[in-house]
């Protein structure tokens, strides 16, 4: 991780009265500015975005229009878990691959071995992306902010602990622009 600058107790805050950073500091709660350099790891509760998606919202969750909200910032890894059990079709893994993801399919809860996953990786990512908003994530958030990692929990709003929400340090709301298939 790059070691963050201390502010300096000498020099009062410069007032920065330029439009550019009256603009910034009028954005409501939740935007929030991307850094080009930041690397961002994504790991996908599969379970929790589909079945929200077709639960609230009557279709399949549109994972190229999400990823692509990332911006410019340096995709490291987007992980997609998914148990087993449940069936992926070769169409699918063949566009998850056309994104750089990787699939993992433990035996059981998917959740734990997103966990894992994210933990290993904290040293090496600046921001962890949980697209998913259980509130079994609310430890790994907890650790995640505390070895210097900024979390965003992108979720269905319908499906997210307000708890969730509220540890992270950005939520961003899956909207129906981010569905595909809706049925009519």
């Amino acid at each position: 991780m790059r070691p963050k600058a201390k502010p300096s107790n000498n020099n009062p805050p410069k007032n920065n009265s330029t439009p550019a950073a009256n603009q910034e500091k009028a954005q409501p709660k939740g935007r929030h500015k991307n850094l080009l350099f930041q690397k961002v790891a994504v790991f996908v509760d599969a379970e929790n975005i589909e079945m929200s998606g077709l639960k609230h919202h009557e279709g399949r969750t549109d994972y190229k229009k999400i990823l692509d909200q990332v911006g410019d910032r340096e995709i490291i890894r987007v992980l997609y878990y998914k148990p087993v059990y449940k069936e992926i079709s070769e169409e699918f893994e063949t566009f998850w691959g056309s994104l750089g993801g990787e699939i993992r399919r433990p035996t059981k809860n998917a959740d734990t071995f997103l966990v894992i996953d994210a933990v290993t990786m904290a040293e090496k990512i600046d921001v962890a992306i949980i697209l998913g908003g259980d509130k079994d994530f609310l430890p790994l958030v907890w650790y995640l902010r505390s070895r210097g990692c900024k979390v965003e929990i992108w979720s269905w709003p319908e499906a997210t602990s307000p708890e969730v929400k509220a540890a992270a340090d950005v939520y961003f709301p899956l909207t129906p622009e981010f569905v595909i298939g809706r049925a009519k």
